[in-house]
């Protein structure tokens, strides 16, 4: 491999119309090189059969420069021979790399299957399923017990401080991290989907997909949030014109409420920026900005709260995503006008419901999503989209399955370890809009042109612009605080 994939190790690009997986790029890549050089050689066993073919004296030169032409054209190392084996090396490259996927997809889906069945047959038992769950709290707690006992034990035999409990505590802070990274919360979440979804009256047909039927057990039958009021900021903070994804995902940190790390001060909850951008030709685009979650209390007053989460899990329809619609037919996005979503966390999956749902009414180019579950429906064929996420952020997990990619999809994923973020980054670091801002900008800089970022790119700067592209920036307000919502009632929109 070259430095240049030594040099960015940590980061992986799956998905897109280049190679499946970027560990596996540059065979991908030699498998391309290997079949033009055999086209080459292919044109040059052609040129010199042409060459000989005018050879046509009876002359000495004539009769000896086609006989050097036919050993050049028909010998052992005859460029037609070349190519042949150049060929089967390109197509054996091939089958590695399909080997390499199709053992990996093979070996983890065969370990869901185990775990979707076992967790299914213990929701179906729910008393087999509670003993055994409070003799795994006990012999945890007792383990625990005695290794905290023994600790105290040496320290008060000792007079010093035992080493070993502070070790304990630091592993326990990093544990999240390292169960995250390694795929077993995923493994989890999907475990807890499989066994809510069986615990619903009568038996539940298994399946791969459990987390949308459990949200949809847990969400559904919450009452009916107060109605949501979509209200236009008036003087709104001009955000920076974007250049790229990462100025695009800044964009989205800016928006959220005044009082996190990267909100605007007097931004309230619930803003969705809308970014009119006026490339130097006269023509529009438009991007559209959207924070994640704001409240973990469900049917809050602001709908970006734990409802919101539930019911785009669940595949149920939302407020956000309607909130959004509205915004864009309040902002004048034209039917022919591209436009580019993006939205971290509970915002990428809004963005990634809004371009669902849009259809021909707007032509959505490109989704950019940073640490986002995937959801059940997907965008339209045409959209390209990227995933942006990290190895020790759980909250993309959520959904319980692998990344899912294809010609259009890409998934970026980056070791904060690895790569010059925190050694073991607790949940909240590993989530954070500032850390993807980070990992969108080294991508945009340092992978851009790899196979799997070209078409994502492209669709990205026909809706950014050249140099020279300005931008007004309108926000507007997402609430359901029942005194907003009674003085707008033009735009009020039944919650579900």
């Amino acid at each position: 491999m070259s430095s240049a994939t030594d040099w960015f190790r940590g980061y992986r690009v799956a998905g897109g119309p280049g190679p499946t997986v970027a560990d596996l790029e540059e065979l991908a890549f030699a498998c391309r090189l290997l079949d033009g050089a055999a086209d080459r050689l292919d044109a040059a066993s052609w040129t010199l059969l042409r060459a000989s073919q005018r050879c046509d004296g009876l002359s000495r030169a004539a009769v000896e420069a086609r006989h050097a032409l036919a050993r050049a054209r028909e010998g052992a190392g005859a460029p037609w021979r070349v190519a042949d084996r150049l060929r089967e090396l390109a197509a054996a490259l091939r089958r590695v790399v399909e080997l390499y996927t199709e053992a990996e997809s093979v070996a983890h889906q065969a370990l869901r299957v185990g775990v979707v069945g076992t967790a299914g047959e213990l929701g179906e038992r729910p008393v087999v399923a509670g003993l055994l769950g409070a003799a795994g709290v006990v012999l945890g707690a007792v383990a625990v017990g005695s290794v905290v006992a023994g600790s105290i034990g040496r320290s008060l035999l000792l007079h010093r401080p035992d080493p070993l409990l502070p070790v304990m505590v630091r592993r326990a802070g990093e544990l999240p991290g390292r169960l995250t990274a390694d795929g077993r919360a995923e493994l989890g979440i999907l475990a807890v989907g499989a066994f809510l979804r069986s615990a619903a009256p009568g038996r539940q047909v298994p399946t791969l997909r459990p987390v949308q039927g459990a949200a949809g057990l847990l969400f559904g039958p919450l009452p009916a949030a107060g109605p949501t009021a979509l209200l236009v900021r008036a003087h709104p903070p001009q955000l920076p014109v974007p250049r790229t994804t990462a100025g695009v995902l800044a964009n989205v940190g800016r928006s959220y409420q005044d009082g996190t790390a990267t909100g605007i001060p007097g931004t309230p909850t619930g803003v969705i920026s809308v970014q009119q951008l006026t490339h130097p030709d006269g023509t529009r685009a438009w991007v559209i900005e959207i924070p994640g979650t704001e409240s973990w209390v469900p049917n809050d007053t602001t709908p970006m709260d734990l409802t919101t989460n539930g019911r785009l899990l669940a595949g149920l329809a939302d407020d956000m995503t309607d909130a959004v619609l509205d915004s864009m037919r309040l902002a004048g996005i034209g039917a022919d006008e591209p436009v580019m979503l993006a939205g971290h966390s509970q915002g990428g999956m809004v963005a990634v419901s809004v371009a669902a749902a849009v259809g021909s009414t707007y032509t959505v180019r490109a989704i950019a999503t940073a640490g986002s579950p995937d959801l059940t429906r997907s965008a339209p064929a045409g959209v390209e989209v990227r995933h942006y996420r990290h190895q020790a952020d759980a909250v993309p997990q959520l959904d319980g399955t692998p990344d899912v990619t294809d010609g259009r999809v890409t998934v970026v994923t980056r070791d904060l370890d690895s790569t010059g973020g925190p050694p073991v980054p607790g949940p909240v670091e590993a989530h954070a809009i500032a850390r993807y801002v980070e990992t969108a900008d080294v991508a945009d800089r340092e992978l851009a042109g790899s196979p799997g970022m070209r078409a994502f790119d492209a669709a990205v700067a026909d809706v950014l612009g050249p140099p020279g592209t300005t931008g007004v920036t309108r926000q507007f307000q997402a609430t359901r605080d029942p005194v907003l919502v009674s003085a707008q009632p033009p735009r009020v929109m039944p919650s579900r």
